[in-house]
């Protein structure tokens, strides 16, 4: 009996030694201080960085021994030659992570163009929220992605918001909360780890922290009931990351939040219990600090307690400071311990810290393994779900569909244009922000659609968002005795934008906006506030995004082959969202 007790507690012993937290342990006993803050340390890499710029990134792994990289936009085969450079440079395997907010596909066009927030939103259940989530996990691992920094929990009430908007899954805390949930657990449940972002809430703004320092004028009330609300729900779900947003809350510091021990210390850690990974927004950014240096804002994040530093801009005086502060005694050595335990705890239970680990990225047959067919089909779903139809003041009410019988005119807004895409010099496009890989006619795609499934001409007429005041009454000439007007808004740049429709063309337009007229717009509903006449018009389709499968989404609901399921997630043009609750 007591050769068997005495087996089991050396076995015990033996496993306990290959635990996450042991195998961080060990590699922590061999750093020196300045290894362990460089460890905090997350810069931006590309392929197409300029010599200087590579020379940089390949020193800081090297010689300084930095702990991650976050991707930017490039093509998928030279980003994976370039990280698995970087990777043979280090003497610890890098934390590789992508800020995903709708997947990979917003840094790499090879991936497939998941929906952004706002028109996941629109979905009544999280089902097909969450298998996004674990679909996104999937496409990361191809590409060795550890960390995708989503979701977004942010509550988007203000709609003149120019930086979070369509990146939020709503106005409604309830759903905006169910939805990150959701998109959080597919993620980790896929291998993963998610984000929340951006502590303490950017949705009430009406300023880009890129640019400047957004206020929120809001008692602490408030907060507690509204913007913390997502993230205190994350928190308790077990996200494993909370990303500190550039924002100035005077109710909570007078300091920037990103620099604020009594925001990120005192309410994210202790008040609301976060054990996990906070990490910056990105510290090169204008609206963290416009009176400190590059390095003194970094010295600052990590005085307030920040764990995880993204992107400063001068990462080696930013190490220099922070070793000086915990040499000095101003930080303690013990503190740095344990934030630097938290990142190759990270890396151990992902086994970058096992014997024998690879880093490296099979580039073999790369672009093809980063189709993933089925996730065309889930994202299809996902547009199928979430088109929203309003008529008059009521949402989902009878779609007026297409008829063969009834003489139908077809006009086309803002059709003409070629995809906004990056090059250089590549045959593969660049952007996070071109709605579809290689589309270049989205204009009439929806059209040939339409036409091929009827087997009946509809006649088609484009305008161009330059257009002036004789050519729009031209248009409105020719339509007078047409029976349906499909009016076919395209916003290709996908980008949160002020105006549907020109502002001069809207009163241009208004002979026509009438019950005979079907106004489908593929870009933010808060297009709408601008139109007048939004509630007249017979009926309005909302199509979120201007992409091939929003396009054929819509198409199923013009010819009856499926019914509208989407609900508004944000209030605009006189109608009103639908909340978030079971």
């Amino acid at each position: 009996m007591k050769k068997i007790v005495l087996l089991t507690i050396v076995t015990a012993m033996l496993v306990g030694c290959n635990t996450p937290e042991r195998k961080a342990q060990r590699v922590l006993e061999q750093m020196t201080i300045r290894q362990k803050v460089a460890q905090l340390m997350m810069v931006s890499v590309d392929s197409y960085n300029p010599p200087a710029k590579r020379a940089n990134r390949d020193s800081l792994v090297r010689e300084e021994g930095i702990g991650g990289l976050i991707i930017m936009h490039d093509s998928i085969i030279r980003s994976a030659v370039r990280l698995n450079e970087l990777q043979a440079l280090s003497p610890i395997p890098l934390l590789v992570s992508v800020d995903g907010e709708w997947g990979p596909s917003m840094r790499y066009s090879a991936f497939p163009f998941f929906p952004r927030q706002m028109q996941l939103g629109a979905l009544t259940d999280d089902s097909l929220v969450y298998e996004m989530g674990k679909a996104v996990a999937e496409e990361c691992r191809v590409m060795n992605i550890l960390i995708n920094f989503a979701p977004v929990a942010d509550i988007n009430i203000n709609p003149n918001n120019p930086v979070i908007n369509t990146r939020s899954f709503g106005e409604d805390r309830d759903k905006v909360t169910r939805m990150a949930i959701a998109y959080m657990r597919g993620m980790q449940d896929g291998g993963i780890y998610a984000c929340a972002k951006h502590f303490p809430g950017h949705g009430d703004t009406d300023v880009d922290s890129h640019k400047a320092l957004p206020v929120l004028p809001f008692t602490r009330e408030r907060l507690d009931t509204l913007e913390l609300y997502p993230f205190r729900e994350l928190i308790r779900q077990g996200v494993a990351m909370v990303m500190i947003g550039h924002l100035n809350i005077p109710a909570l510091d007078d300091a920037v939040s990103t620099l604020s021990y009594p925001i990120v210390t005192d309410l994210l850690k202790k008040e609301m219990g976060f054990e996990g990974i906070v990490v910056t927004d990105a510290l090169n950014m204008r609206g963290v600090s416009e009176t400190l240096s590059p390095a003194e804002v970094t010295l600052a994040a990590y005085k307030a307690g920040v764990d995880l530093l993204l992107m400063p801009d001068d990462v080696k005086q930013s190490i220099d400071m922070i070793e000086a502060a915990v040499v000095k005694g101003e930080c303690s050595e013990q503190d740095l311990n344990e934030r630097v335990m938290k990142i190759l705890v990270l890396k151990a239970k992902a086994g970058m810290l096992d014997e024998g680990y690879s880093a490296q990225i099979d580039t073999t047959g790369l672009n093809e393994r980063a189709c993933f067919a089925e996730h065309q089909q889930l994202i299809q779903q996902l547009s199928d779900r979430s088109i929203t139809y309003l008529s008059g003041s009521q949402q989902n009410g009878e779609c007026r569909m297409l008829n063969a019988e009834r003489k139908t005119a077809y006009v086309a807004y803002n059709a003409t244009y070629v995809p906004m895409k990056r090059q250089y010099g590549e045959q593969e496009g660049l952007s996070g922000f071109c709605p579809e890989s290689g589309i270049t006619e989205n204009g009439t795609f929806l059209y040939r659609t339409l036409t091929d499934k009827m087997g009946s001409a509809i006649d088609y007429f484009t305008l161009s968002r330059d257009a002036n005041q004789e050519q729009v009454e031209a248009l409105n000439a020719a339509l007078a005795d047409y029976e349906h007007i499909l009016f076919v808004c395209h916003d290709p740049a996908g980008r949160p934008k002020d105006d549907l429709i020109v502002p001069e063309h809207v009163s241009w337009l208004s002979p026509i906006m009438d019950e005979r007229t079907t106004l489908i717009h593929f870009g933010t509903p808060y297009g709408m506030n601008h139109l007048p006449w939004i509630q007249q018009v017979g009926g309005i389709l909302i199509g979120y995004a201007d992409s091939q499968v929003n396009q054929i989404a819509v198409s199923k609901i013009l010819l009856g082959e499926i019914e509208p399921q989407g609900k508004l997630p944000v209030s605009a043009g006189g109608f009103q969202a639908v909340g978030g609750k079971r």
